[in-house]
C-alpha cells in the first residue's frame, strides 16, 4: 500500500513538472524569426532617429517618455514607452496613467471598406509590471487602432494586458462600445504575459462597420483569432496607437515596441519578408545545472534568460533546472530568450493561481513522517482492541 502511494507520488510529480514545462513551451511566444521589412511595404516605421519619425505625436507627460532603444526587433532600433508616477490626465486619460504614440488619421488607413494588412513587435523589458488581481480591475491598453471620434468608447481594436495575461478586444457596429456587455463587443485571451521576449503581431483586417468587417490576428506565425462582424463605428474611421496606458501600479512602467508595417498583402508585413536572416544559435543545454549557472551558459551562448518558474521536486535539487524552453539544441535568433523550470526541492506542492490543490511527491521527511503516523495508528488500534477484550473478560469474570 505504501510503496503504491509513494509510486503514485512520483508519477504526479512526473506530470507536474512535465504539464509545467509544456506549458511554458506553448504559452510563452517562440523565438521569433528574422524581422526584415519588405520593400513592397506600403508604410513602415523603426524609430531610426526619434520618437516622432514617421508622423507619430507623443500623449505623455514629458518627452523623456519615449526613448529609442536598441536592439530592436530586426537588430537596429525600438522606442521605449515608459510611464511616471503621476503621470495622469494626458489626451483623456483622467486618473489613469498614459505614454503613448498616436499616428494622425489619414485616408489611406483605416476607413471604411479598405483592406490592409499590418505588423507590429512588442516586447515587455524584464522590469514590466502585469496589471495585478486587486480589489479594482488593473489594465492595460499596449496596442490599438482607436476610433476617430473623439466622444469615447472602447477602442476598435486593442490588444490588452489584464491580470490574468494578454487578451485582444475588438469593438464596432451602430452603437459605441464602453462596457463589455454592450453589443458590438468582442474579446479573446491569448495567454500570459511573458518578459523580455518579443511578441510579433500580423493582422488582416477588412474595415466596416457591418457584418462585412474582418480581423484575423497571428502571433508569432500561429493564428490566435478569427473576427468577422463590425469593426468600426457607424460614420468613424480610426487611427494607430503604440500605447503604454494603465491604471496606476505605484511604480513606473515601460513597454518597448518595434517595426510597424502596413501593406496590402500578407507578403509585404511578414516577418523575414525581405533582407538577409540574422545568425542562429544552439540552445545549451543547462538541465540540472544551478540557475546561476544555467544563465551564466544561456547569455554566453549569445541568448538571454526568459521567464523563470518554480515547480516542486524530489528528482531534482533544489535551485537547478528541471527543464527549459526551447529545448536543448534548438537553433534560435541570437538574443531569444531561454524559459527555465527550477526546482524548489522534495515536498508536497501546493496549488497556484490563488490557492487550493495539493498533489507532488512525498520527499523522505513527509515519507518517514506518514509512516510513522500509519504505525502509530496500527498500534493504537491493536492497543484499543486489547483493552477492550481484557475488560470484557474482567467484567464476564465478574457476572
Amino acid at each position: 500500500m505504501c510503496r503504491d502511494r509513494v509510486t503514485r507520488g512520483v508519477r504526479m510529480q512526473l506530470l507536474r513538472v512535465t504539464a509545467l514545462a509544456v506549458a511554458i513551451c506553448v504559452l510563452a511566444p517562440p523565438p521569433p524569426a528574422s524581422a526584415q521589412i519588405s520593400p513592397n511595404a506600403a508604410w513602415s516605421c523603426e524609430f531610426a532617429n526619434s520618437a516622432t519619425a514617421c508622423g507619430f505625436y507623443l500623449q505623455a507627460a514629458a518627452s523623456n517618455r519615449a526613448a529609442v532603444v536598441g536592439p530592436g526587433r530586426d537588430g537596429s532600433t525600438a522606442i521605449e514607452l515608459t510611464t511616471h508616477l503621476g503621470d495622469i490626465n494626458i489626451a483623456g486619460s483622467d486618473s489613469n496613467e498614459r505614454a503613448d504614440l498616436a499616428l494622425a488619421p489619414s485616408s489611406r488607413y483605416c476607413n471604411q471598406g479598405q483592406d490592409e494588412w499590418w505588423a507590429h513587435s512588442l516586447m515587455f523589458p524584464p522590469s514590466y509590471v502585469a496589471p495585478p488581481a486587486g480589489a479594482v480591475w488593473n489594465w492595460g491598453a499596449l496596442f490599438d487602432f482607436h476610433n476617430s471620434s473623439p466622444g469615447g468608447g472602447q477602442p476598435n481594436f486593442m490588444v490588452y494586458a489584464t491580470p490574468t495575461g494578454l487578451e485582444l478586444h475588438m469593438a464596432g457596429g451602430a452603437n459605441t462600445v464602453n462596457r463589455p456587455t454592450d453589443p458590438g463587443y468582442y474579446s479573446i485571451a491569448i495567454g500570459p504575459i511573458a518578459k523580455n521576449v518579443w511578441y510579433d503581431f500580423v493582422y488582416h483586417v477588412k474595415w466596416s462597420s457591418g457584418s462585412d468587417g474582418l480581423f484575423q490576428a497571428w502571433l508569432n506565425g500561429r493564428q490566435v483569432m478569427n473576427y468577422s462582424g463590425p469593426n468600426l463605428y457607424v460614420g468613424q474611421s480610426c487611427y494607430l496607437k503604440l500605447a503604454n496606458y494603465h491604471t496606476p501600479l505605484g511604480v513606473p512602467i515601460s513597454v518597448i515596441h518595434s517595426r510597424v508595417v502596413r501593406g496590402t498583402t500578407q507578403a509585404d508585413v511578414q516577418i523575414g519578408s525581405g533582407g538577409t536572416p540574422p545568425p542562429t544559435v544552439p540552445v545549451p543545454n543547462v538541465v540540472g545545472q544551478t540557475q546561476a549557472t544555467a544563465t551564466s551558459a544561456i547569455t554566453g551562448a549569445g541568448l538571454t534568460r526568459g521567464a523563470v518558474a518554480h515547480q516542486s521536486s524530489s528528482l531534482v535539487a533544489s535551485g537547478s533546472v528541471i527543464s527549459e524552453s526551447p529545448a536543448a539544441g534548438a537553433d534560435v535568433v541570437r538574443g531569444s530568450a531561454v524559459n527555465l523550470v527550477v526546482s524548489t526541492g522534495g515536498g508536497i506542492t501546493s496549488g497556484g493561481g490563488g490557492g487550493g490543490g495539493g498533489g507532488g511527491a512525498f520527499d523522505a521527511f513527509t515519507l518517514a513522517a506518514l509512516l510513522s503516523y500509519l504505525m502509530g495508528g496500527l498500534w493504537r488500534a491493536r492497543r484499543s482492541r486489547s483493552l477492550a477484550s481484557t475488560l470484557t473478560s474482567a467484567l464476564s469474570a465478574r457476572r
